[in-house]
This record gives structure tokens, C-alpha cells and sequence, in this order.
């Protein structure tokens, strides 16, 4: 990653630092994280979950052979399913 773009994306990260603080000291709320990638037909979705005073729970997904609007797809239902 470039300095531009380091710099671009730090007050996001600070954001995103600050949410996850107030999530964590709230017990009624979980913090959920996911990426997808998507790599020679090949997607994997990585999602990390964490409720206070719980471990992560780590995630992991693989499909092969899907196309690029497949994936979307399947990352939005996926999300839905973890969120639930």
C-alpha cells in the first residue's frame, strides 16, 4: 500500500478502532467482521464474530468455480446469515 493510500484510509481506521471499543463494553452487542476475496474462480469469505467476554469465533468459506456475481450474491446472503 502506498503513503496516499495509508493516508486516505486512516480515519477509518480510527472509526473503526472507536466502534469497536464502545461494541466490546456493551455485552448486548456483537462486533462482526467479514472479507471476501475473490481469486482465479475461487471465492473465500472470512468472517470473525466477537461478543463480549467471548472468544472470536473465526469463520471460513470456500467456493470454487463461481462467477464474479455469484460471489456478491453469496457474500450478502452469507452476511445476512451471520448477522442473524
Amino acid at each position: 500500500m502506498n503513503r496516499r493510500n495509508e493516508e486516505s484510509i486512516k480515519p477509518y481506521i480510527c472509526e473503526l478502532d472507536e466502534i469497536t471499543f464502545q461494541a466490546s463494553s456493551d455485552p448486548k452487542t456483537a462486533v462482526v467482521v467479514s472479507d471476501i476475496s475473490i481469486k482465479n474462480q475461487v471465492t473465500t469469505s472470512i468472517t470473525y464474530i466477537y461478543i463480549h467476554d467471548s472468544p472470536v469465533i473465526k469463520t471460513i468459506h470456500h467456493i470454487i468455480n463461481i462467477t464474479f456475481t455469484e460471489a456478491k450474491l453469496f457474500a450478502i446472503r452469507y452476511s445476512i446469515n451471520q448477522a442473524t
